[in-house]
């Protein structure tokens, strides 16, 4: 049972960062392209899948406290500070959405408008930084600023904005009206070429960092790295548009670490599960409650999906 909830956690985690990675992408490069006035249709084009993908990582915190309760409390303990500043990312980029059409001055949008990029920054820089010290081994008290902030966590905290800001684009060129199409593809040409040389450094520095630390036997925790590479390799040489292919293959490039980061924590979630009857129980109540988040994922995707419009109607 315990294997089952590892899987469980692992899928959730990849659908937030599928999900839940290009709003905030999209939160990252808005105000990129076209004009002040394309704010307005850039927020309503990811408005609507807002609320449905965070919960996402409310289902990831949920199985993660009820099937591995003790890992769950060392994680976030060694992990704090990048988690209080992923919080405030979150709240900055969710009151920027909520604050920005309740005054029509000009000054009031922009300003809030900037906070949903501040907080988009920040919360990708705070997962960055999570990414990077769960490649290097599930951190534990006590806090060291030596090993929170080692080269290779900081250089995830630049290569994993990159690769939100790679699917955002992808997503919005899918989205957005077609006279923004010619900015969009600049923009995703310049953000997948940045993505593609850090997430070649990341995958080869993960490697080196695996072998030198752990033996070959941690290279294969790494490996999936490279599909990352390789997923931006070929949206890089191939037009930017907002075909599914480009969103599909963006969206492995900014799962891929989540799944490489999983495989190296794996061995510490199984050594210490929950018990069999909480497992038992969190199976008679969870899986109704996972399906329930899919099923509106899916609802709300087919019912928002399509290209907005400038008079098209924003959620916030």
């Amino acid at each position: 049972m315990d294997v089952v909830w590892l899987l469980i956690l692992g899928s959730l985690l990849v659908g937030y960062f599928v999900l839940e990675g290009f709003v905030l992408g999209a939160g990252l490069v808005l105000g990129r392209y076209g004009t002040r006035d394309d704010t307005d249709v850039s927020v309503a084009a990811f408005a609507p899948f807002v609320l449905a993908n965070e919960v996402w990582l409310v289902a990831v915190a949920g199985v993660l406290m009820g099937a591995f309760p003790l890992v769950e409390g060392e994680i976030i303990s060694g992990l704090y500070p990048f988690v209080v500043t992923g919080l405030v990312g979150w709240v900055i980029r969710d009151a920027g959405l909520w604050f920005r059409l309740r005054r029509t001055g000009g000054a009031w949008r922009r300003l809030w408008a900037r906070a949903i990029v501040a907080g988009s920054g920040l919360l990708a820089v705070a997962w960055g930084f999570v990414i990077g010290n769960l490649l290097l081994g599930p951190p534990g008290p006590p806090l060291s600023a030596g090993t929170l902030f080692a080269p290779y966590a900081v250089l995830w905290a630049v290569t994993l904005p990159a690769l939100l800001g790679v699917h955002g684009t992808a997503f919005l060129a899918r989205r957005l009206p077609c006279h923004l199409h010619s900015d969009l593809q600049r923009l995703g040409g310049r953000v997948t070429r940045l993505a593609l040389v850090l997430a070649s450094v990341a995958a080869g520095g993960g490697l080196v960092v695996a072998v030198v630390t752990g033996g070959p036997g941690g290279a294969p925790a790494m490996l999936p790295l490279f599909g990352a590479v390789a997923a931006l390799w070929w949206i890089g040489s191939r037009p930017f548009d907002g075909g599914g292919r480009v969103l599909a293959l963006s969206a492995v490039a900014v799962s891929v670490p989540a799944v490489a980061a999983g495989l190296v924590s794996a061995p510490a979630l199984m050594a210490h599960p929950a018990s069999g009857r909480a497992l038992a129980v969190l199976t008679a109540y969870g899986l109704g409650a996972l399906v329930l988040v899919v099923v509106v994922q899916v609802w709300a995707w087919r019912l928002f999906d399509g290209r907005v419009e400038p008079d098209t109607p924003s959620f916030f």
